[in-house]
């Protein structure tokens, strides 16, 4: 064989891998059409024969030629075979059923003077609907693809927070408590000045010891989420809130709920009213701060709004969940606001931060489930130990959006 003959296979089996040979299905059968049309003016007498004879193919084999060459630049070569061996089954598919006619036209005695014509074109047909589904398969299996790397991602992703929490929350710790034991021996030094900085150490050593603990609960609340069913959240407002004031007697705290406020399910729902509300007291710089709390129920959503007259949420800290993203210079101080945000979104509800005059209004819309008589009567009693059994955990998220 002599290099150039070699050369032609070469670029032969070069052109049907890459699967380019759709592009000469495409332009042969136009070229087909064309020629033939020039050949048989007459076909243009009339709309149905030129429509069905002559634009009719020449439209599908400009479509097979145009989707073959925006395959090939826009997913590459493989796609291209995938799209391509769909069309060679239409076409194929087609070529039959047009021979078939014809065969049976001539079983009863009818002759086609042009039956090569009539099957070119069923084979032109095939081949464009073949290589419509061919798209549609491709962009199926690419989409599939897509997900199973995401869904990798996710799990790596899931395995590193992982990684993460159990450092922060381990060797952190542990480097905190000894941290913590040498500052309070400084803190008993005669010089005045010493005890001063070792009592910063040893604040600043709790605050970072702190922020470990909240890591882990979050984990732990997150992943414990499912829990969470359809509850009444009014019964769990008065619940959650009736043991607030306990704790935080200087605050006064206005409650307004119906009888009934059907929701769920709501992952954390009691972890949501808790946040929101010890963040309208404890961010205050109010003696006394004053919070509402109010349930308002829509047919098809709950509303909770907790408003309070602090100084409101900064401005730094509403743009990073407006945008749903931080960075290393702009981020939120705390973990309570993503909580909220985290557990909302997972419900399928809407998280609104508004600043008024005197104070900051958050609302929380809540999916409305009306259950049935018996699990409205369950939900009614049961609402309150589910959201007390977050009570302990809570102890390391107080302070909410910080």
């Amino acid at each position: 064989m002599t290099f150039h003959n070699a050369y032609q296979m070469t670029s032969l089996r070069r052109w049907l891998s890459d699967g380019r040979w759709l592009w000469a299905l495409g332009g042969g059968s136009l070229l087909w059409h064309a020629s033939h049309s020039v050949d048989h003016a007459t076909m243009y007498d009339s709309l149905p024969t030129a429509l069905f004879s002559v634009l009719g193919p020449s439209a599908a084999s400009l479509f097979v030629l145009g989707l073959g060459v925006a395959v090939g630049r826009r997913w590459g070569p493989e796609s291209l075979r995938g799209v391509g061996r769909w069309a060679l089954v239409g076409a194929a598919g087609l070529t039959l059923v047009g021979l078939l006619t014809v065969a049976y036209f001539r079983t009863n005695g009818v002759a086609l003077p042009e039956w090569v014509h009539f099957v070119l074109n069923a084979t032109t047909g095939g081949a464009a609907g073949g290589a419509l589904v061919g798209v549609y398969d491709e962009r199926a299996s690419r989409i599939a693809a897509t997900l199973r790397r995401e869904r990798q991602r996710v799990g790596l992703l899931n395995q590193r927070l992982r990684v993460l929490n159990r450092v922060l929350r381990h060797d952190l710790r542990n480097d905190m408590n000894v941290i913590q034991g040498y500052a309070s021996l400084l803190e008993a030094d005669d010089d005045p000045e010493v005890a001063g900085r070792a009592e910063t150490i040893r604040r600043t050593a709790e605050e970072l010891t702190s922020l470990g603990e909240r890591a882990r609960h979050l984990e732990r609340l997150l992943d414990d989420e499912a829990a969470e069913t359809r509850t009444d959240l009014a019964a769990v407002v008065e619940r959650r809130l009736d043991a607030f004031e306990r704790e935080y007697p200087h605050a006064q705290v206005r409650v307004d709920v119906p009888d009934r406020a059907p929701v769920g399910p709501v992952p954390l729902v009691g972890v949501v009213v808790d946040l929101l509300v010890e963040n309208a007291v404890v961010h205050n710089d109010r003696e006394e701060p004053m919070v509402s709390v109010g349930v308002r129920t829509a047919e098809d959503h709950v509303v909770l709004r907790v408003a309070d007259d602090g100084p409101g949420i900064p401005e730094s800290e509403r743009a990073v969940f407006e945008s749903g993203t931080e960075t290393p210079l702009r981020h939120s101080e705390g973990l309570g606001l993503w909580v909220v945000e985290w557990a909302v979104t997972e419900a399928g509800g809407r998280l609104d931060l508004r600043d008024r005059a005197v104070g900051t209004v958050v609302s929380v819309a809540l999916p409305r489930v009306e259950p049935s008589p018996a699990a409205a009567t369950d939900a009614a009693r049961d609402a309150a130990p589910v959201a007390d059994r977050w009570g302990p955990s809570l102890q390391s998220l107080r302070g909410g959006p910080e």
